[in-house]
């Protein structure tokens, strides 16, 4: 399928997205990735915490057997039982999450990630950026393509659990793969794979363990999966990743567990030591070009004790002012994005660009516009929050709202004692650590209770007030100058 359908079907997921406020316990909802969709973020403190798996270890009997002509004709469901020589590991734990560690920094040293915000000037159209992305968040639809309300929330959300970054270790086997959507639509690639027709196939490294892309359970998901080397610190990176389907661009959706990857609907690799960002004009997972790995929040941060790289955030409807949106200007995309979202977009001149770089302020209010005493909040919310303030953080994509990243619960490794896990998340150091949920996703739902009292900006609202006279009195974010391209 053409890119610009590929885009379509981005948007339509992102249309999905259940805030918050609108009924969706996350108050996100994006596209949230890559040309996702993810917001809806799952708030919910996902007890799923990894039920996940398949409510559907049925629906398709045939779940593949690959009588259909595929192109992988034989292998669909064996991922990598075969050939990878990886055999001294099987790439999980006891506990079903990666076996593998990520030894940070990511990416180069000299890449947007990586070079801090703190003293980067503010831009001087940061007060009217901060005002229209206000009254989006809110729910002024004036200047939105399509014009439809995606949040009435201006708060911020993490994703962790549905709309999320998932990580499985890589095979050293390969397979062919279909580029094909949840809706079923062929698709295409950027320059970087030798594509010949539309749908490919393209031959990829085989995950070296079942594998289950980022939910919810249905085809509105974004189905994001990131495949990782640790020895050659190589990612390959999917959208709407399918490991189970009725028959060839006959897909189940995301959220559930299988052995392979049988088809997607983007592909795109990275080396996690390189730039962080793909050439100019090419697409990515995400709608901007950027790699899935790039700003998410990772239990290795935090086991670090502090987080040392930029974050990704995703808002309704970047700045897209071209006559055609599929050709944006360049102004309308800043490094590190690639390229731009071209079916959710805004015309309003001051709405942020893919690529700009947002900033936490030095002092925050509530939502009462009173000021944050930020010793009471929980050393994760401060470790964020300070992170915010020395690396910014870079708005990689659409969403239903305003959407930070961390690394999806159903993969991520966080081996730190109770002890630990309860001075992170301010319990008292006796406090009973749950089984039916990971220490991971306790720790990333008491950072989301805490940022969900921290507003985009804080203005006198009225119930029933029209979202585009909102006014703001207090921002909590400023936009300051673009990161350096080092070339």
């Amino acid at each position: 399928m053409c890119m610009r359908k590929l885009l379509g079907a981005l948007g339509v997921l992102m249309v999905a997205i259940a805030l918050f406020a609108c009924g969706s316990d996350d108050g996100s909802n994006d596209d949230d990735g890559g040309g996702d969709g993810d917001s809806d973020t799952d708030t919910d403190s996902d007890t799923d915490s990894d039920t996940d798996s398949d409510s559907d270890t049925d629906s398709d009997s045939d779940s593949d057997t690959d009588s259909d002509n595929d192109a992988d004709s034989d292998t669909d469901a064996d991922s990598d039982t075969d050939s990878d020589t990886d055999a001294d590991t099987d790439g999980n734990t006891d506990d079903g999450l990666r076996d593998f560690a990520f030894e940070l920094p990511l990416f180069d040293p000299a890449s947007a990630w990586n070079q801090k915000a703190d003293n980067a000037a503010v831009l001087a159209g940061s007060d009217a950026q901060v005002l229209a992305t206000y009254r989006v968040l809110r729910g002024d639809t004036t200047h939105l393509h399509p014009a439809f309300a995606q949040t009435d929330w201006p708060f911020p959300y993490m994703n962790y659990d549905e709309y999320s970054m998932p990580i499985f270790r890589m095979g050293t086997a390969e397979t062919s793969v279909l580029i094909c959507d949840y809706e079923g639509e062929l698709g295409w690639l950027n320059d970087k794979f030798d594509m010949i027709d539309d749908g490919g196939p393209v031959d990829v490294p085989v995950p070296m363990v079942p594998v289950r892309p980022a939910g919810p359970q249905h085809t509105d998901a974004d189905g994001h999966v990131i495949l990782y080397n640790p020895a050659t610190r190589e990612t390959y990176e999917y959208w709407q990743a399918s490991t189970q389907r009725n028959g060839e661009c006959q897909s189940l959706g995301g959220g559930l567990e299988g052995e392979a990857i049988l088809e997607a609907g983007y592909i795109d690799f990275h080396d996690v030591d390189g730039p962080g960002t793909n050439p100019p004009g090419y697409y990515s997972a995400r709608a901007t070009g950027v790699p899935l790995l790039a700003g998410l929040l990772l239990p290795e941060d935090v086991v670090s004790g502090t987080i040392k790289h930029a974050l990704a955030f995703a808002i309704p409807c970047p700045r897209n002012l071209a006559p055609d949106p599929y050709e944006p200007l360049d102004s309308d995309v800043i490094y590190p994005a690639a390229i731009t979202e071209g079916d959710f977009y805004s015309t309003n001149p001051d709405a942020i660009a893919s690529g700009q770089r947002l900033r936490l302020k030095q002092t925050i209010v509530n939502d009462s516009g009173a000021v944050v005493n930020e010793t009471s909040l929980a050393p994760i919310t401060q470790m964020v929050l300070t992170a915010l303030r020395e690396y910014g953080a870079y708005l990689v994509d659409n969403s239903g709202g305003f959407i930070l990243y961390a690394e999806d619960i159903h993969t991520a490794p966080l081996r730190i004692s109770d002890e630990e896990t309860n001075a992170l998340i301010g319990a008292d150091s006796g406090s009973v650590i749950p089984d039916d949920r990971t220490k991971w996703q306790l720790v990333i739902e008491k950072l989301i209770e805490e940022l969900e009292t921290i507003p985009f900006a804080y203005g006198p609202w009225s119930s029933g007030q029209d979202p585009a006279t909102a006014t703001v009195t207090t921002a909590n974010f400023e936009l300051v100058d673009n990161a350096t391209d080092p070339g």
